[in-house]
């Protein structure tokens, strides 16, 4: 009986001890599992360098809304020679050059583009435009100035421009490019609530503004 019941416990242990052994090979710690490829980050805003991320970046433009004449409001606009746009009426303005400040860069663009130096004229900033599409040319973020000129000076279309002209704000023409007319509406309003705007002045530009309606932003003919 002894001899049965040894035989039968080495016929047990024997699956036991081939498991022990190959427990034996498997190591204690082991790297970690390498997440499939559809978890790991594959984004074009993926990490490169320290602190840089690869986020896709916009072209930056800037616009200058100036604006003249207390009893008879006027407003500084250019025609376009270039496409996209070209032949349309249009705010002076153009793409800002790297490491650029915003402020000159409006400036210079003004200047190029009619002649007026506004290095006296106190540009404000209106705000920044970025709706999706508004320029056929690609993804595209203005930053809007104005300032109120004393008298009106005269001007000169150069540069991108065809032509530079004054107009008259409650005349402005119903198609402007881009999404200048939305531009435009926010600067007269801006404009309306300094406290250095003379009150006749305020009045004129808060009637333009309102006279001013969507859609906003145009296409190229």
């Amino acid at each position: 009986f002894v001899c049965r019941l040894c035989a039968g416990m080495q016929r047990v242990a024997g699956p036991f001890s081939q498991l022990r052994s190959l427990w034996s090979r498997i190591p204690l710690v082991s790297k970690p599992a390498t997440p499939p490829r559809t978890a790991q980050r594959s984004s074009p805003r993926a990490m490169s360098g320290t602190h840089t991320y690869q986020y896709p970046r916009p072209g930056l433009t800037v616009d200058a809304v100036m604006v003249t004449g207390e009893e008879r409001p006027q407003v500084l606009l250019i025609r376009r020679k270039n496409d996209p746009f070209a032949g349309s009426w249009a705010l002076p303005g153009g793409f800002v050059d790297e490491g650029e400040d915003l402020g000159a860069a409006a400036a210079r663009e003004l200047e190029e583009e009619t002649g007026l130096s506004a290095r006296e004229a106190g540009l404000t900033q209106v705000g920044a435009f970025g709706e999706p599409g508004r320029d056929p040319r690609g993804w595209c973020v203005s930053v809007a100035y104005a300032a109120l000129l004393p008298a009106q000076a005269e001007v000169l279309g150069a540069d991108d421009a065809e032509e530079a002209q004054w107009w008259p704000v409650a005349e402005v023409p119903g198609r402007l490019a881009f999404d200048h007319k939305l531009i435009l509406r926010c600067a007269f309003q801006h404009l309306a609530r300094q406290d250095a705007t003379p009150a006749a002045l305020a009045a004129g530009l808060r009637d333009a503004a309102a006279r001013l309606e969507g859609p906003w932003r145009q296409e190229p003919r």
